[in-house]
């Protein structure tokens, strides 16, 4: 296989919008090396060739009828190792493509660019050869049950960041001042799209660093929801174009050395001096760029503390929070860091049916079970709780008398006190567990045991109710 013939194939693959299909054309062209070896140049996260934009040169039609070998090969290593860099990369490049024949010269131009422009990524590929693409170094959270909060230093703070309704995005500004973006998965997303954000990073962020955060979209001067962000931020990347009506934002929270970004890296500076630093950058002197902003970030010196702050942004309609440690250090694992936590209090207790409430007029509960008022034991708080599933629907519909003082796990986010309009306790965010009431339980909780349980959960010891 010739390279006219792998841009062939990658065309192909791009014709198609079945994920299937396009595996099995990977699969089926894999074993030839130098599809391979495209396939790698082109995706693997840990490379890149420091050119984001088409020369107006090299794009000629006729081209000199070469194909790839070892010549062009040296240009892309020369590229990636930074041996070219400047007018002279500009210089080279343009002449390797004015040398190829048109498909190879495009398919040079593609790998350059780091994007095929055939709808598939990383992720395909090694669903046809496993292995082939290395994945991109990035740091997991773990949930509060595998966190060692015992080991933290709460004298000089933890600290609580806003989990936000963005696209987790690294941002690479290399010592040659060239900014890259790219997901998760390694994908660069199409740099001349994102200009603000990218002449803000040039300006504030050290060259020869990785700085990790969100992409969110402004949408008519607000934050999008987390699906119609995304939505447009997929659309952006499929190779489409932002609307006048949307912005996008980078909001930081890491930033480590570019030399630390390999697989099993480590980067041993604590968080709180690694984030010191990006407030440094961030929110320098005179600083009026608001394309590249940090993460909200409240210090706590508790885990109370940093699990009241996670609550009141549950309420707020926000995900949660991830608590650091301060003391932490950044490195590249799959099973998580236990110096970094992912916060989204969640509280299962047992409660009890006293009314079956009909859905409101007009909407297609209307007449038929919608919600179950529920209490704990003593009377003192109160809640009305959706109706899991259409099987339960029916069930109650059909003898709610069955359904009334039974006991119910409810899984909630936060009580809520009582109030002007409410003189109950309540719960925020209340949903069923499990879509039956407990045959094996005829006792309720009460308020207190409500409440013990949170606070059990937010301080992470048990508590015991008399």
């Amino acid at each position: 296989m010739n390279s006219q013939q792998v841009f062939d194939v990658i065309e192909a693959i791009a014709e198609t919008a079945s994920k299937k299909e396009k595996q099995a054309l990977l699969a089926a062209n894999i074993g030839q090396p130098l599809f391979k070896r495209v396939l790698v140049a082109a995706l693997d996260p840990l490379i890149s060739y420091g050119i984001s934009k088409r020369p107006p040169s090299g794009t000629n039609s006729a081209g000199r009828g070469a194909l790839f070998d070892d010549g062009t090969w040296a240009v892309i290593d020369d590229l990636a190792a930074r041996r070219l860099t400047g007018h002279n990369a500009i210089a080279v490049l343009c002449g390797e493509m004015e040398r190829l024949e048109p498909k190879s010269a495009e398919l040079f131009w593609r790998i350059v660019k780091k994007d095929l422009r055939a709808g598939f990524g990383a992720e395909t590929v090694n669903k046809a050869s496993k292995g082939l693409i290395q994945a991109s170094p990035y740091m997991r959270c773990v949930l509060p049950a595998d966190a060692k909060f015992d080991e933290w230093d709460w004298v000089k703070g933890a600290f609580s960041q806003q989990k936000a309704d963005g696209a987790f995005t690294n941002v690479d500004h290399d010592h040659a001042g060239i900014v890259r973006l790219t997901t998760r998965q390694g994908n660069e997303l199409p740099i001349e799209q994102f200009a603000e954000v990218v002449d803000a990073v040039k300006v504030r962020l050290q060259l020869g660093t990785q700085t990790h955060g969100e992409i969110l979209v402004l949408v008519d001067g607000k934050i999008a929801d987390r699906a119609t962000g995304n939505g447009i931020l997929n659309r952006v990347a499929a190779g489409g174009s932002f609307t006048e009506r949307e912005v996008p934002l980078f909001f930081a929270w890491d930033q480590i050395p570019l030399e630390c970004v390999k697989p099993k890296g480590e980067y041993t500076v604590p968080y709180r001096e690694r984030w010191s630093s990006l407030v440094d950058q961030v929110v320098g002197e005179g600083n009026s760029i608001m394309s590249v902003r940090l993460i909200p970030t409240e210090r706590v010196h508790s885990l109370k503390d940093g699990y009241a702050h996670c609550t009141s942004l549950q309420v707020e309609g926000k995900e949660g929070t991830v608590l650091k440690n301060g003391s932490g250090f950044w490195k590249d694992t799959k099973s998580g860091n236990k110096d970094v936590v992912k916060l989204k209090l969640e509280v299962d207790v047992d409660l009890i049916t006293r009314e079956v409430l009909n859905g409101e007029d007009g909407t297609k509960n209307d007449g038929r079970a919608g919600r179950v008022r529920m209490e704990t034991r003593d009377g003192l708080l109160s809640v009305n709780v959706a109706v899991k599933n259409e099987k339960l629907r029916d069930a109650i519909d059909a003898n709610r008398a069955d359904f009334t003082d039974r006991i119910w796990t409810v899984r909630f986010n936060e009580i809520t006190e009582p109030s002007d309009s409410n003189p109950l306790h309540s719960l925020f965010l209340p949903r069923m567990v499990e879509d039956w009431y407990r045959s094996d339980k005829s006792d309720a909780d009460s308020l207190p045991e409500v409440y013990a349980q949170r606070d059990a959960k937010v301080q992470g010891t048990p508590e015991v109710v008399a």
